[in-house]
């Protein structure tokens, strides 16, 4: 059980990062334009395409989300756990990096 509980500790980490590069960090601008997303100078984006990646990127949560479920299954494929626990390890993933997330966004707000 610790080792399902370290499990979704790193995976929730692994998917607030990816899902941080892909929303706002530079690293990733090439996608956010190829999507459709217009960005401001400093290539922040402020306008979403009304499609469904355009919605998904608009979305913390929901980026969160959709991130959280590949990596989850990698990481109990490499963890060799039952791949049946991989729906809800996602779910755990997703929420630890939308609280990450959170308390990032708290701390800048100060």
């Amino acid at each position: 059980m610790i080792e399902l509980l370290a499990l979704c500790g790193i995976c929730g980490l692994a998917t607030w990062r990816l899902a941080s590069l892909l929303h706002t960090e530079d690293a990733f601008a090439w996608l956010r334009e190829w999507i459709g997303i217009s960005t401001d100078e400093q290539k922040y984006p402020v306008l979403y395409p009304d499609t469904f990646w355009g919605k998904v990127f608009n979305c913390f949560w929901c980026l969160a989300t959709v991130v959280a479920a590949p990596l989850t299954l990698l990481g109990l494929v490499l963890a060799r756990r039952c791949v049946w626990w991989w729906p809800f390890v996602a779910l755990a993933s997703s929420a630890v990096a939308i609280w990450l997330e959170k308390q990032v966004m708290r701390s800048q707000a100060r």
